[in-house]
């Protein structure tokens, strides 16, 4: 059965990445061109790859949360507004609570040996 789905589809098909959803915030918010914050959010969403227990939290969410953290840690202000909950329809203390604090968490507790590579990107 599953051959025959792929077949049907053509293997044509994709789960977007967190990282495709940051883009998508950056551009709906109002530090669209702070590049500091979305490098420090892209940095965030990539370490969340290194450890399976964020994988209960969405793509969506993910980068949700490596924003909301993001732009509180560098400007000190929450740029996840009502307009970035309309259009996401994810709302901070409902959606989000556990994604953010589970990535604040994870963030704070890397091993900085996993993380000589991501260095040299950032």
């Amino acid at each position: 059965m599953e051959f025959s789905i792929l077949t049907t589809l053509e293997f044509n098909f994709f789960v977007p990445s967190a990282l495709r959803f940051l883009e998508r915030y950056r551009k709906l918010s109002n530090t669209a061109s702070d590049d500091q914050i979305f490098f420090f959010a892209q940095y965030l969403c990539e370490i969340s790859l290194l450890d399976a227990f964020l994988l209960k939290h969405r793509p969506s969410e993910i980068a949700a949360a490596a924003f909301i953290l993001s732009t509180k840690a560098i400007k000190k202000i929450n740029a996840w507004n009502s307009e970035m909950e309309k259009w996401t329809g994810l709302n901070e203390k409902e959606h989000l609570k556990d994604a953010i604090e589970d990535l604040k968490q994870f963030a704070c507790e890397v091993n900085p040996k996993f993380l000589s590579t991501l260095r040299y990107k950032f």
